[in-house]
């Protein structure tokens, strides 16, 4: 019989095993395995998105050098590669099997990935044109094909770790602390609003490659802590008996990809998931600073970006002390209607305000307590919809090409929208050094994307989670996993 593929790796020595050996989840597991071990890979990875197109744009100079367009097409040439990547890291995965769980060893070496590739992303010897870009093609699909591929199963960690629907509440909130209040916030604000004015802008590429490089090496210990810090308790409770039912009955990666479908709250979290996926993609990265330079006049003297940012970012402190608690009391999934009505709310006040500085401030900051459990808890119920998908066909589909094929769904459905909202600033005449005096189908078009598709946006998850039960129905799902479990073993 074939050896499973990573039963003979570095990860079955003694020294590489988790640092937990508690059955139940310990706030030192929560603390160092879901806040700070991910802070450097997600710290590297939000300055990387940061500053990726702005270095290949005002240092790389990659489409004056090679034509325009150069960028563009590598960055769709990646994201083909990465659906490509993603189906054979879920295939690896499928057919990988160590004492250290499933997942956890893939999104060490993820990390490590990310950190060599990410800072290779930057610098760029003298090789001649064809040589830099052979470099840049190489380092970019390494990073975001592989790297961020593997790296991104850590989400499955918070299904993985444990049965407890309280605790997988706690650390998803716990590692959305990190990925949007200490990086998107914190992170993002430093590096977009203080280093790139004070020490990239304007300044030679050694700047950005000791910014990006400090950051990679910090990432590398960082991911160490994330890696033995954490345990896939789920995975390792019987591996004997772990798909054993599914297996009876001749479980191939297309039935296991249909039976997905079969499934009504899987389907569910999938239309969310890919909501969201689609509204990230529409809104881009550029949308808060051209909104407010555009509507709101923000320039470098009177700071209203700054205050602007500000305003999105005090939520998501308000969030750590106030969306666990009230979930855990009316669940996420009512907590999250409740709270999309907020988000609604602050986006008609946005229309009504217009460019009105404090009031478009204001609607922002309401609307922004409106996505809190979207940001801090919603991915937890996503996730838990897996439990279905075990309850009802006896797999977990974490880590599965059947996983991995509807995830590339996903990003095909969503990719279609990337882009839009860039075209569509170019479409309606946009020229960045018109400041406020824009066309008006450019400020339309900036409306458009910021209130009215947030509207549509909670509209939909508030419907969907209307019929979304799925949480009433775990306790009993949970033990009829366990008691089919004991009976198969006996």
């Amino acid at each position: 019989m074939k050896k499973p593929l990573m039963s003979n790796s570095i990860f079955e020595k003694s020294f590489m095993n988790s640092r937990i050996s508690t059955e139940e989840m310990t706030m030192k597991e929560k603390i160092l395995g879901y806040i700070i071990g991910p802070l450097g890979m997600l710290s590297l990875q939000a300055v990387i998105n940061q500053l990726a197109e702005l270095y290949y744009t005002e240092i790389f100079y990659i489409d004056q050098i090679f034509g325009v367009g150069t960028y563009l097409v590598m960055s769709w040439v990646t994201k083909i590669v990465s659906m490509f990547a993603g189906l054979l890291v879920a295939y690896i995965v499928e057919h990988s099997n160590s004492s250290q769980g499933k997942i956890r060893p893939f999104v060490l070496i993820g990390q490590v990935l990310c950190a060599v590739s990410g800072f290779l992303m930057f610098a760029i010897p003298e090789i001649g044109h064809v040589g830099m870009l052979i470099w840049v093609y190489v380092f970019n699909i390494l990073y975001n094909g592989f790297g961020i591929t593997m790296f991104l199963l850590r989400k499955n960690m918070i299904t993985l770790a444990t049965r407890n629907q309280d605790d997988r509440n706690q650390i998803n909130l716990f590692d959305r602390v990190t990925a949007f209040m200490l990086v998107g916030v914190a992170v993002t604000m430093v590096v977009g609003s203080i280093l790139y004015y004070t020490m990239l802008h304007g300044y030679p590429k050694e700047n950005w490659l000791m910014v990006i490089g400090l950051i990679a090496l910090v990432s590398i210990p960082l991911s160490l802590i994330n890696y033995f810090y954490t345990k896939e308790r789920v995975t390792l409770e019987a591996e004997d008996v772990e798909g054993a039912l599914y297996n009876q009955e001749n479980g191939t990666d297309w039935k296991r990809f249909l039976d997905l479908f079969k499934c009504k709250y899987w389907n569910m979290a999938f239309i969310l998931t890919t909501l969201n996926l689609i509204v990230g993609n529409l809104q881009g990265y550029n949308l808060n600073t051209n909104f407010c330079t555009v509507i709101l006049g923000a320039n470098a003297e009177n700071n209203y970006n700054l205050f602007y940012t500000i305003a999105s970012g005090l939520p998501m402190g308000i969030g750590i002390l106030l969306v666990y608690p009230l979930s855990k009391k009316f669940t996420i999934r009512k907590t999250t209607m409740a709270f999309a009505l907020f988000c609604i709310i602050g986006c008609i006040m946005g229309l009504i305000v217009k460019g009105n500085f404090l009031g478009a401030v204001i609607a922002f900051f309401i609307n922004n307590i409106g996505t809190l459990p979207v940001v801090y808890v919603l991915d937890s119920l996503l996730l838990s919809a897996n439990d279905e998908v075990e309850y009802k066909f006896g797999f977990r589909p974490e880590g599965t090409v059947a996983l991995a094929v509807t995830t590339a769904i996903a990003t095909i459905i969503s990719g279609a929208f990337a882009g839009v909202y860039e075209t569509g600033l170019s479409y309606f005449g946009y020229q960045a050094d018109l400041g406020m005096n824009q066309p008006r189908g450019v400020i339309s078009w900036l409306y458009f994307i910021r209130y009215i598709i947030a509207i549509i946006q909670y509209v939909i998850i508030f419907v969907v989670l209307y019929f979304m039960n799925l949480e009433e129905k775990l306790p009993e799902m949970q033990k009829e996993i366990q008691a089919r479990k004991e009976s198969v073993s006996e």
